[in-house]
């Protein structure tokens, strides 16, 4: 049975991250037909399952993916329109075979669960990572044809992210769960709608953001979208919060100033 909502997805024991993604993207394709998708999935996990059948090793496992997700289905990064936001909605990265890292990371896991392979997803800084077989296993890159990352691949990942002193520690190759899966899916999306202006897209993340518990930063985010939409009063509401909860922010000033603006306009109207 499907999910609700995302809140209440992500208190479920049973939650699976691409149930979590396929209702962000109902956010946006209100007629999306969820379990649909979730059987699309199964169908596509049927001609894997057969063949890593008895096969244990992480690296074999990875070959067969990569053969059979990027070779024969045709799914790849999308280099050109990378900030695309349908790159970040799952139900478009199944139809157009295509995506960024997070989101052909979610569709790995999810293939791979139902083909009875040990995955994880891995919240690596900047690059969303799967790994195959637990901590003794192998890491891939869903963004490039999920090929088998070496230690010295993960390094210039690493540098990429962080700049060229950063090292890999076992922090960056921690395993992420559900939550902060579809709390990354939701970031991606804030920061796309913040660069085109989308405000009420930006709102509507954002709530989803707040809903799941991500922090003070997604009152603050819901607070200017919602000046920018003219909503004031619940613009004033959230950036209230945001500096109730953090009082001693970085951005304090421009917060208050952004609070004294939604109120004077709110006068105005």
């Amino acid at each position: 049975m499907v999910a609700a909502d995302l809140a209440d997805l992500v208190r479920q024991s049973s939650a699976t991250v691409e149930e979590g993604a396929l209702l962000i993207a109902k956010d946006a394709y209100p007629s999306l037909d969820v379990a649909g998708y979730l059987r699309t999935l199964d169908e596509l996990a049927m001609p894997l399952a057969r063949r890593i059948a008895g096969v244990d090793d992480p690296y074999a496992q990875a070959r067969a993916i990569a053969d059979y997700l990027f070779g024969e289905l045709g799914f790849k990064g999308d280099q050109e329109t990378y900030y695309d936001a349908r790159n970040s909605y799952l139900n478009e990265v199944i139809d157009r075979r295509k995506g960024i890292p997070l989101t052909l990371g979610i569709v790995i896991l999810a293939l791979a669960r139902r083909a009875g392979i040990a995955a994880d997803g891995i919240q690596f800084p900047g690059h969303f990572l799967v790994r195959l077989g637990g901590p003794s296993g192998c890491y891939v890159d869903p963004f490039l044809g999920g090929r088998v990352l070496s230690s010295v691949d993960l390094e210039i990942l690493i540098k990429r992210a962080l700049g060229r002193d950063a090292e890999v520690k076992p922090q960056h190759l921690a395993v992420a769960d559900t939550r902060s899966m579809l709390i990354r899916a939701l970031n991606n999306l804030r920061g796309i709608f913040e660069k085109q202006k989308a405000h009420a897209r930006g709102m509507l993340v954002c709530d989803r953001l707040v809903d799941l518990g991500a922090g003070p930063d997604a009152l603050r985010d819901r607070g200017f979208f919602a000046l920018r939409e003219r909503a004031y009063e619940a613009a004033r509401a959230d950036l209230g919060a945001y500096l109730k909860a953090m009082p001693k922010a970085g951005d304090r000033k421009a917060v208050e100033k952004a609070i004294l603006q939604a109120g004077e306009q709110k006068n105005l109207n």
